[in-house]
């Protein structure tokens, strides 16, 4: 299988409609989405209608939970449209985190880490023995994390942990305009600039405990 991942929509139908675009160019089997679909960005109506149109499954990122704790009606304090409550009711829906099976191997997709929706995976609070850790207590082949708006991978013999970065392509927010693919058989990644859909060359975060001494 190969699977498409993006992240960090916010509220950008443009943007998430050329990832996808792209993404089926690129063959992929199976497309999922990390979360914060809406915030920032000013159609959040139409990016659900598009993940509803196209089957993509999600999760729910924090500013998908603000909107649904702000309530119908009311204003991104972040600048981004207000969701319908047909959107609300989208969002209301998306779990916390999406388990993906392919034969043996298994993907788990959350948005921040699998502990918090707020929670940042960098290199400093996520070394690599913590994201060994993190892949042997889900017992996941593959960790999917977004909210940093930040690419990138770290592949060691318990699995690969991958953040797409963020499709949104407004200048209202810090983003990387990428997307990503994985090869889940051969737990192999690459990834894309949303625009043109060319290969964007990424170094995986270092293996510290391999490459010391």
């Amino acid at each position: 299988m190969k699977l498409g991942l993006i992240s960090d929509v916010h509220g950008d139908p443009l943007a998430l409609e050329l990832a996808w675009a792209h993404l089926t160019t690129l063959a992929a089997d199976t497309i999922v989405c990390a979360g914060d679909v809406v915030g920032y960005g000013p159609f959040p109506d139409r990016v659900v209608a598009f993940l509803k149109e196209h089957a993509i499954d999600c999760v729910r990122g924090n500013h998908d939970r603000w909107a649904l704790e702000r309530g119908p009606g009311e204003p991104d304090e972040f600048g981004g449209g207000t969701p319908s409550a047909e959107t609300l009711e989208f969002l209301e829906r998306l779990p916390f985190y999406r388990l993906i099976a392919d034969g043996p191997q298994i993907a788990v997709i959350v948005h921040g880490s699998p502990r918090s929706d707020m929670e940042f995976v960098t290199r400093a609070s996520h070394p690599p023995a913590v994201l060994r850790g993190l892949l042997g207590t889900l017992g996941a082949d593959l960790l999917v994390v977004g909210h940093t708006h930040e690419p990138m991978w770290f592949r060691c013999e318990s699995g690969l942990v991958v953040n797409p970065g963020s499709t949104v392509s407004m200048p209202v927010v810090q983003t990387s305009r990428t997307f990503a693919l994985v090869d889940l058989p051969s737990l192999t990644v690459t990834f894309h600039d949303v625009e043109s859909g060319a290969e964007v060359p990424l170094e995986p975060w270092p293996d510290r405990a391999e490459t010391t001494g």
